[in-house]
């Protein structure tokens, strides 16, 4: 059986993007974390196991920095079991129907969610929790506290890691204007876990700056 660095459980969607008057269309959630590992040629040996598959309709302004938009995540749906990896990630936990095998991997795991119902019991065994501050539903302090590891928090302005008890880390940066930010959690996620992985071990402080600044590198770029 084959050895991965990553593995990649949970949404892939076909997203229908909306900019001005003008349609495109691409792979979002997990399409955005390969494609940023990508860029980042990272050398990291990913394996991609989509468990729901889904689709979004989604309105950009570039001028605000913003997006906004409507999604059926879970059209086609399937089981998995975890695979041979040292590192296990999980696309918006919260809307996976299957989400037993999380609690069954062995290694480093994490999780990113998004907006809609939680069961906190499903995070409880997570070394890192990533969630947006407009997806935030709990006082972060007190979901550092229920989680296994670390809740990074992340926002325009920059993130917050806790893990709870003796690790509590803000991280600052400049918003990002004039710029296309669909993904750019899923593009923040990729580029902390590729930091981690690459180079462990590696301060979080020091990650987090490395994060939010390939991401501001990727979103600046135009995404491609």
């Amino acid at each position: 059986m084959e050895n991965y660095d990553l593995a990649i459980y949970g949404h892939l969607t076909v997203d229908k993007i909306i900019t001005g008057f003008k349609q495109t269309q691409t792979l979002g959630a997990m399409g955005n974390v390969w494609s940023t590992l990508s860029k980042l040629n990272s050398g990291i040996n990913v394996k991609l196991r989509p468990t729901a598959i889904g689709e979004a309709l989604i309105y950009i302004d570039e001028a605000a920095a913003t997006r906004t938009g409507r999604a059926n995540l879970n059209l086609s749906t399937s089981k998995t079991k975890p695979q041979n990896s040292k590192w296990h990630h999980a696309m918006y936990l919260n809307l996976l129907e299957d989400k037993k095998f999380i609690n069954d991997c062995s290694g480093i795991t994490s999780a990113d969610v998004t907006a809609g119902k939680h069961d906190i019991e499903d995070y409880k065994n997570l070394d890192y929790l990533f969630i947006s501050d407009e997806d935030l539903f709990m006082d972060v302090e007190e979901l550092a506290r229920y989680i296994k590891g670390t809740v990074i928090l992340h926002y325009p302005s920059g993130s917050y890691a806790s893990n709870g008890k003796d690790l509590k880390f803000h991280s600052s940066i400049d918003p990002i204007n004039n710029v296309n930010v669909l993904g750019a959690g899923d593009i923040f996620a990729a580029c902390f876990m590729a930091k981690k992985i690459s180079e462990y071990p590696v301060s979080i402080e020091a990650t987090l700056h490395y994060a939010h600044s390939k991401t501001k590198e990727i979103l600046e770029n135009g995404n491609k």
